[in-house]
């Protein structure tokens, strides 16, 4: 072994920072690749979702007189009250759904806003603000499936009392569509050629073209009133201080401290939520917030990671919810040039990752199965595509560690070793920063793995974390993966039922963030790939469910051999809360608190 090896393996004791137990660190897992992943036991699964001139298979549209609450008191009974206090260890940049690009923006959103339909914890679209799920058979869907007639749910008001109707639909459309506000993407409701209001509570969808996964779109719906009819929304004060239709109402949010929402009365299911607050704490680091869920100063911590399960075995106080998830941990690589007067410009060449080979290199002289087994107990599988599970999901094994072949690439190409031991070609060193959201423990740890794996292939990475909001943010904030001013980035992100917009707005050429298109789309690689973008077009045309399927592989296979985005882990959905939360439903497929409703304090 190495004395670089043996230094990254030192680096791997210090997972005991992170929670894990004495004899977790003795279980090394070899240098030899893991096999391909598998759906993990208990996954939920995804029912493949046929396409809208057949009607959409896994869609369930709820009563239309919603159940009230059981009455509080008796054993096991939900009963009405209390506060619920939630540690989340970034804080979001906005609270705008069309702005903000967090998951933990996200987590809060839940609590304030309804969209069209959304996913349950079965792997079903559900009405929400809709009525019903347009189908074929309710004849919410044309035969050719290009028309789409929505029924709205009626009695359905804003925080602020105003009443829902079609109007907020179209203005959420005008919003999405007005070219001077930086959404984070426009696929799918740039297919639509002709919006209708039919009346107050229907509306009519033409689109130009077939458009498969129409179910996703309007995920949320803005109020018309609140912003007087205007449709910028950059800089609108919602961003911060939003009015939606959901179980709770937003009341203030205190940088740095908390963010507070309060049980909205006149939510349209009878007699929820039963929480009568919900204040989501801003703390440092997974580790803080931890700790406070163990005296109880919070009754919740989310997206703990899986090193930490076995620090509550035996907590006769705190429950781990981990269950199979969706999230796939990566690499993000910048093709195009990160400085200059170009930087980000796809028409440029990144000087060191633009090299197919050392992209390549980086990929097989990373041990992704030494980090599954060191910093997440062997709890998940190795990374190999953006789907780990779900009806779309391509079966692809995990690239080979194989660092001697990494540096036979590299030769190859003309990288040769400097003084240093930091390869050069043509006087351009391959040295690299590599970025993260700061105070994350796991991910920390991971780069100075990565970090000394690289170095003994000869690629030198300079770790440069920023805050999450900042790393992850938007055009207007001047995100490095945005703008493109970035070399290596590294996050989580998880697909929906229909994974379309996922793949979509990753990897297809039109979705590169740029100045002309104010920052749209999230192809932060600045991929440009014919074969890529064919497949995705294709995948959201046809209505052959395994049609769909096979050009979603093809898309994929052509993205993993491109190492835009090397992943690297599969990732478990792994909250902790105290024993008297209940009433929770794990959904793969969605973020925390999607039915937080439903939660309850049985203390």
């Amino acid at each position: 072994m190495t004395t670089r090896r043996s230094h990254w393996h030192r680096i791997l004791g210090l997972a005991t920072a992170i929670g894990a137990p004495a004899a977790f660190l003795a279980a090394c897992g070899g240098d030899t690749p893991a096999p391909a992943p598998t759906k993990p036991a208990g996954d939920a699964k995804a029912e493949p979702t046929k396409a809208p001139a057949a009607a959409p298979a896994a869609t369930t549209a709820p009563s239309a007189e919603p159940t009230k609450a059981p009455a509080a008191g008796s054993p096991g009974t939900p009963k009405a009250g209390g506060t619920l206090k939630i540690a989340i260890y970034q804080e979001p940049g906005n609270l705008n759904p069309f702005l903000n690009t967090q998951t933990v923006g996200s987590v809060v959103r839940n609590t304030i806003f309804n969209g069209l339909v959304r996913p349950n914890e079965k792997g079903e679209y559900v009405a929400d603000l809709a009525a019903e799920v347009p189908t074929t058979q309710n004849g919410g869907v044309s035969a050719d499936g290009k028309t789409v007639t929505i029924k709205l749910r009626k009695g359905v008001k804003w925080h602020d009392g105003k009443p829902f109707t079609a109007a907020d639909v179209k203005f959420t459309f005008d919003v999405i569509m007005d070219a001077a506000n930086p959404v984070t993407s426009r696929s799918g409701y740039r297919d639509i050629e002709v919006f209708t209001i039919k009346d107050e509570f229907t509306i009519e969808l033409k689109f130009k073209n077939f458009y498969a996964p129409f179910v996703t779109l309007f995920g949320a719906i803005l109020p018309a009133h609140v912003f007087g009819g205007s449709t910028a929304i950059e800089k609108s004060d919602f961003n911060r201080k939003p009015v939606g239709t959901g179980p709770f109402k937003f009341v203030e949010w205190v940088s740095g401290d908390h963010i507070t929402v309060a049980k909205n009365p006149d939510f349209h299911v009878k007699g929820k939520p039963y929480l009568d607050q919900v204040i989501f704490r801003v703390t440092p680091s997974r580790e803080v917030g931890i700790a406070q869920l163990k005296t109880g100063e919070v009754d919740v911590v989310w997206n703990l990671i899986e090193a930490q399960i076995p620090e509550f075995d035996g907590n006769a106080e705190v429950d781990v919810w981990a269950k199979p998830g969706l999230g796939v941990e990566r690499l993000v690589l910048n093709f195009s040039s990160p400085s200059g007067e170009k930087a980000g410009d796809p028409s440029t060449k990144h000087p060191v990752l633009s090299d197919p080979k050392v992209r390549e290199a980086i990929d097989i002289g990373i041990n992704k199965k030494v980090i599954v087994d060191k910093l997440l107990y062997g709890k998940t599988t190795v990374g190999s595509s953006p789907l780990s599970s779900g009806w779309a999901a391509p079966k692809i094994a995990p690239s080979e560690y194989a660092p001697d072949k990494a540096k036979k690439l590299l030769d190859d190409a003309g990288w040769k070793p400097g003084p240093d031991g930091v390869r050069v070609k043509d006087g351009v060193k391959a040295a690299l920063t590599y970025q993260t959201t700061s105070g994350d423990k796991l991910r920390e740890l991971a780069q100075q793995v990565i970090q000394e794996q690289l170095k003994d292939i000869g690629i030198a990475l300079e770790i440069k974390n920023i805050p999450s909001a900042s790393l992850l943010g938007t055009w207007g904030d001047n995100a490095p993966r945005a703008k493109g001013t970035f070399d290596i980035n590294m996050w989580t992100t998880s697909p929906g039922i229909d994974p379309h917009a996922h793949l979509y707005i990753y990897y297809h050429s039109s979705q590169i963030p740029t100045e002309a298109n104010k920052g749209e789309g999230q192809n932060y690689s600045r991929l440009k790939d014919a074969d890529v973008d064919k497949a995705l077009e294709e995948a959201g045309s046809v209505p052959d469910q395994e049609k769909r399927k096979a050009a979603y592989e093809r898309a994929i296979k052509a993205v993993t051999a491109s190492r835009a985005h090397i992943f690297l882990y599969n990732r478990l959905d792994v909250d902790g809360a105290r024993k008297y939360v209940q009433g929770r439903t794990h959904n793969p497929w969605d973020n925390l608190g999607w039915d937080i409703e439903a939660w309850w304090l049985s203390k």
